[in-house]
């Protein structure tokens, strides 16, 4: 997926304005690598499916990292006990796992359904041992379902995204407590999901994790066919034992709920 005349001029407009030091953008420059892009920033590199995603680190690595961390809580989830484990579901190409490494994470269950972008997910993590990588599609139960692949937007998922271009095909799911007992995981310091709308039915669906899961953080946006999740994601939350937490973003919604 190339760029559009009218993409690659704010591509370089960023560049322009980059160069001069305004609004705290930072250079990037974006070359193919097979089927996927790497994007170079100043202070890191990462593996993208399509050269549209540039615009999430238009401000470098290092903010990227900071936007992650603040919004998904990682700082309030760390320290990590030795034996704990970081679960980072709808992980993409993997920035959160990154974050979560920074923050001291030593186990980390990082999964995406869509495997265009689970590609990208397992070069961007390949040299790190403290990471399983797994090309998963969570639901509720373990059954067939259609699921929308859109990763030019990161917006893949089992609900039809926005806009035009999905790519539909039929796949088994699984649930997040059939993976955990495959990877033998006990202690979860920090449930992250970003599900595309599909929060609530990857709870229902991870009933013995969150038993034993300390804090999560959910983006619960309008993905649902334009609707937030909140609202059913917090019951769930609820009857399982979690005390909800204020929510500390003022752009993205992100659910923040931990047990005392």
């Amino acid at each position: 997926m190339a760029l559009t005349g009218k993409q690659r001029l704010h591509l370089a407009a960023h560049g322009v304005m980059a160069r001069l030091g305004l609004d705290g953008l930072r250079p990037l420059r974006i070359t193919p690598e097979g089927a996927a892009f790497r994007l170079h920033l100043q202070d890191g590199s990462v593996l993208v499916p399509s050269p549209l995603l540039w615009r999430s680190y238009r401000r470098g690595w290092a903010a990227r990292m900071a936007r992650l961390t603040h919004e998904f809580a990682l700082d309030l989830a760390a320290p990590f006990a030795a034996d704990e484990w970081v679960i980072d579901m709808g992980a993409n190409v993997g920035d959160f796992t990154h974050a979560a490494l920074r923050a001291g994470a030593t186990r980390i269950l990082a999964m995406d359904g869509d495997p265009v972008v689970a590609a990208c997910l397992r070069a961007n993590h390949a040299a790190n041992t403290a990471v399983t990588i797994e090309n998963a599609i969570l639901w509720r139960a373990a059954e067939v379902v259609k699921f929308y692949s859109a990763p030019g937007k990161a917006d893949s998922s089992i609900f039809l995204p926005p806009g035009e271009g999905a790519l539909a095909f039929e796949a088994q799911a699984t649930t997040l407590d059939i993976l955990a007992a495959k990877h033998g995981i006990g202690r979860i310091g920090l449930f992250k999901m970003d599900a595309e709308g599909a929060e609530p039915e990857v709870l229902e669906g991870a009933t013995e994790v969150l038993a034993r899961t300390r804090m999560v953080a959910i983006d619960t946006g309008p993905e649902r066919n334009g609707a937030r999740t909140d609202a059913a994601c917090i019951a769930i939350l609820e009857r399982a034992g979690f005390r909800i937490l204020p929510d500390r973003n003022d752009k993205r919604m992100i659910t923040l709920a931990q047990k005392d």
